[in-house]
C-alpha cells in the first residue's frame, strides 16, 4: 500500500480530526518523500505463568519459547521475559532487549518446579459435588475433604489468589504504557477458571439424587479482570494465548471409575425439558470450570489469538509471526502534555476489503511521582540495560573504573563525578543511585542500590564510587542516577578488562588521574560485603583537599596532573621498577611531548605505589591514550598498562 491511501484520525487532538494521511498539518501524517523501505524491530514478551499452569504445561511452554527463539524472531526484534507466581506476583527477568542470546539462556533456565496453581482442579471438585452431605459422611473417612464448607473455604482462598493475581497483571499494563508502539504477548497459561468470575451452572433440576448449582460469579473479580482487559487494550498489548491445558491432560489410571462410580450416583449429561444439564460427577472436565474462556476473552480483547493445544506450538508460533511480520509504521507530530491523559486513534485505508488492525491510541506522559513502584522499575531496567533508552533522553555520566589486585584478588573501584542539584535538571533530596556490572556473557554480577539528599551540600560536586570483587574477564559497568521526585536522570557506562593474576613476574594495575584543586563531597556506596583492607583509598591515597579523580575530560591548561599507578611484583629478587609514561594522539598515533617525573614511591598492603607528576603544555585538545611503562631493573620483567584521555 502507498501512503495516500490511510487515513489517520486522533481523536483527542484539537485540528486532528479526520486528518487525511497525505495531509500536512498539526495532528497529520506528513507527505514527504517515502524513504527507502526498512523493517522496524517488533516488541515481544515471553510471559510465563506459573499461578494458573502445572508443571508439564510449563515445560512444554519453555520448549515452545525456545523454538519461537530459534525459528521465529528477527534480529532487530526486541524480547523480553516475564514471569507471574503466587508467591512473588509479576517479576521482570529480561526487559526488553535485542541480545536474544541472553533471553535464551534465561528462558532455558525456567523450571516446572515453579508451577503452583491449582485453581482449575478446586473449581472441578467444586462443582462436581453435591450441595448436601452424604448421610454415611462421617463413616467414610477419605471423603471428609468434600464436604461442602471445606469445598466453599477452598474455593474463597482460590478467589483471593485471582484477586491478586489479576491486580498485579493491571499494574504490568498500566506500566507499559511507558513502552511505545505495540507490544505482543507470548502467554503461556492455562488461564483463570471462567467460572470463577463469571459464574456456572450445573445439575439437573427435579432429579431426586442430584441438586442444581448455579453460582451468577463473583461481581469484584469480574470488575478486577474487565479493568485488566480495559488496560491491555489501551497500553497496544496484544496477547497471543497458548493453553498449556493440552499439555496436561493425561487421566490417571482409574479416574475415570472413580467418577462414575465411587460414592455416587451414575449420572451423565442429560437432556431434559428445561434444556441440558451435566452431572456434577461427569468424568470429564467442563470448559467453565478451566481457564479457556477468560484466555480467549483475553485474546479476543485485545486484538490477539487463542491457541487451545500448546503441543501445536511450531504451527500455531509460525501464524503468529505472520499476524505481526508484516505492517504498516505511520507516524505523525504531537505535542504531549504530561497529564497522563488517553488519546484514542484510529486509522482507516481506502482500498475496499482491507480489516485494519492498528494501535488503539496512546497515553501523554505523566508527572513521575505518580508513578506506580512497577513503573519505576521499568523505567529502571530501560535506563539500565538500554544503550539508547526508547522512555527518555538521559543525561550523559562521565564514568572511570579502576582495576587493581592489593594482595586480595582483583577488584574494580567505579568512580563518577556527579553535578550539584543546582545545575540544570541534576538529582535533588531524593537522589537514587544504582550501580550494575556485568560481565562478559551479559550476566549481572553485582548490583549496588544508594540513595543519598544531595541538597545538603549546595553549590558543591559529588564524587561516587563503589567497589567489588571480581574474576578475570571482561565487565561493564552502568551507573543510573535519578531523582526519584521528578524522574531525572543520567547514565554512565564503562568497559574494563581485569587480566588472570600471575604468579611471578611484575603486574601493572590501573592508573587514577588527579587534578588539583577540588572540594569534592565523596560518597562512598556501601554493601553487603565487608569493606576490604587495604581499600581502594589506601592504594590510591591521596590529599583530598588538594585534588580529586579526573572522571571526564580535562582542561589542556591544567598545571601539576598527578598520575598514581600501583602496581605489583611476585617472585623477583630485590625488585628496582622505573616507571615512563607518554601519551599517544588516538587519531594519528602520533606521539606528544610530555614530560613525566616521580613524585613519590610507597608500598601499600600487596602493592607498590608510585606518583607521577606531569602536565600537557602544548598539547592540542583531543583524544589521546595515555601509555604507562613499567620495567624491572634487576631481573628486566616489564609490563604496560594504558587509559584514555581526553583534553579540551
Amino acid at each position: 500500500m502507498v501512503l495516500t491511501e490511510f487515513e489517520k484520525h486522533d481523536l483527542n487532538v484539537p485540528g486532528a480530526m479526520n486528518a487525511p494521511a497525505a495531509g500536512a498539518g498539526s495532528g497529520s501524517v506528513a507527505a514527504i518523500p517515502a524513504p527507502e523501505p526498512r523493517r522496524l524491530g517488533r516488541k515481544f514478551f515471553l510471559f510465563f505463568d506459573f499461578t494458573y499452569n502445572n508443571q508439564r504445561g510449563i515445560l512444554k511452554s519453555r520448549e515452545a519459547a525456545l523454538h519461537f527463539l530459534d525459528s521465529e524472531i528477527r534480529p532487530d526484534d526486541e524480547i523480553a521475559l516475564i514471569s507471574s507466581s503466587m508467591i512473588k506476583g509479576v517479576s521482570v527477568h529480561k526487559y526488553l532487549t535485542t541480545d536474544h542470546r541472553k533471553i535464551r539462556d534465561a528462558v532455558a533456565a525456567v523450571s516446572g518446579r515453579t508451577a503452583a496453581g491449582r485453581a482449575e482442579d478446586i473449581e472441578q471438585e467444586y462443582w462436581g459435588t453435591p450441595d448436601e452431605a452424604f448421610p454415611m459422611l462421617e463413616e467414610i473417612p477419605s471423603l471428609l475433604d468434600l464436604n461442602p464448607a471445606i469445598f466453599n473455604w477452598r474455593r474463597q482462598e482460590a478467589k483471593d489468589i485471582v484477586e491478586n493475581y489479576l491486580r498485579s497483571l493491571t499494574d504490568l499494563a498500566k506500566a507499559l504504557r511507558l513502552v511505545p508502539g505495540q507490544k505482543h504477548f507470548i502467554f503461556f497459561s492455562s488461564g483463570i477458571p471462567a467460572s470463577m468470575i463469571y459464574g456456572h451452572n450445573v445439575g439437573m433440576p427435579a432429579h431426586p439424587m442430584q441438586a442444581q448449582k448455579f453460582d451468577a460469579g463473583d461481581p469484584a473479580l469480574r470488575k478486577a479482570n474487565e479493568n485488566l482487559l480495559r488496560e491491555l487494550s489501551t497500553s497496544n498489548c496484544t496477547v497471543y494465548a497458548f493453553d498449556t491445558r493440552g499439555s496436561a491432560k493425561v487421566p490417571a489410571l482409574f479416574d475415570y471409575d472413580e467418577r462414575m462410580f465411587a460414592y455416587r450416583p451414575r449420572n451423565i449429561s442429560t437432556f431434559r425439558d428445561l434444556g441440558v444439564f451435566q452431572s456434577s460427577n461427569a468424568p470429564y472436565r467442563d470448559d467453565k470450570v478451566t481457564g479457556l474462556d477468560s484466555l480467549k476473552r483475553l485474546c479476543d480483547i485485545t486484538g490477539g489469538k487463542y491457541f487451545s493445544n500448546i503441543n501445536l506450538y511450531e504451527k500455531n508460533l509460525a501464524l503468529v509471526q505472520n499476524l505481526t511480520g508484516s505492517y504498516y509504521v505511520l507516524g505523525y507530530t504531537i505535542s504531549a502534555e504530561p497529564d497522563g491523559r488517553y488519546h484514542e486513534v484510529r486509522v482507516e485505508v481506502r482500498r475496499p476489503g482491507c480489516d485494519v488492525k492498528a494501535q488503539a491510541g496512546y497515553f501523554n506522559p505523566k508527572p513521575f511521582r505518580e508513578y506506580s513502584e512497577l513503573e519505576k522499575q521499568l523505567q529502571l531496567f530501560d535506563l539500565a540495560l538500554n544503550e539508547r533508552s526508547t522512555l527518555q533522553a538521559p543525561k550523559s555520566l562521565p564514568l572511570a573504573v579502576l582495576s587493581y589486585d592489593s594482595g586480595g584478588g582483583a577488584r574494580l573501584e567505579v568512580v563518577s563525578r556527579i553535578g550539584g542539584p543546582n545545575e540544570g535538571d541534576s538529582p535533588g533530596k531524593n537522589a537514587e543511585f544504582v550501580l550494575l556490572t556485568f560481565d562478559e556473557r551479559g550476566n549481572l554480577a553485582d548490583l549496588k542500590r544508594n540513595r543519598c539528599d544531595l541538597t545538603r551540600h549546595p553549590g558543591r560536586e559529588f564524587l561516587y564510587s563503589a567497589g567489588l570483587a571480581v574474576e578475570p574477564g571482561e565487565y561493564t559497568c552502568r551507573l543510573v542516577v535519578r531523582d526519584l521526585d521528578t524522574g531525572a536522570s543520567a547514565i554512565g557506562s564503562a568497559v574494563v578488562r581485569v587480566g588472570a593474576r600471575t604468579a611471578a613476574g611484575l603486574a601493572l594495575h590501573s592508573p587514577l588521574i588527579l587534578v588539583p584543586e577540588r572540594e569534592d563531597v565523596y560518597l562512598e556506596a556501601g554493601g553487603i560485603e565487608k569493606a576490604p583492607s587495604p581499600g581502594w583509598q589506601d592504594i590510591y591515597a591521596f590529599d583530598r583537599t588538594r585534588y580529586g579523580p579526573l572522571v571526564g575530560s580535562v582542561a589542556r591548561e591544567t598545571p601539576g596532573l598527578l598520575a598514581v599507578v600501583p602496581y605489583s611484583v611476585a617472585g623477583l629478587a630485590d625488585p628496582q621498577v622505573v616507571l615512563s609514561a607518554y601519551l599517544i594522539n588516538a587519531g594519528s598515533g602520533e606521539r606528544q611531548p610530555g614530560v613525566f617525573y616521580l613524585q613519590s614511591r610507597s608500598r601499600v598492603g600487596g602493592s607498590e605505589v608510585q606518583v607521577l607528576e606531569f602536565s600537557l603544555g602544548q598539547v592540542p585538545p583531543g583524544a589521546y591514550h595515555l601509555y604507562v611503562l613499567a620495567e624491572d631493573g634487576t631481573s628486566r620483567a616489564r609490563a604496560h598498562t594504558r587509559l584514555r584521555l581526553a583534553i579540551r
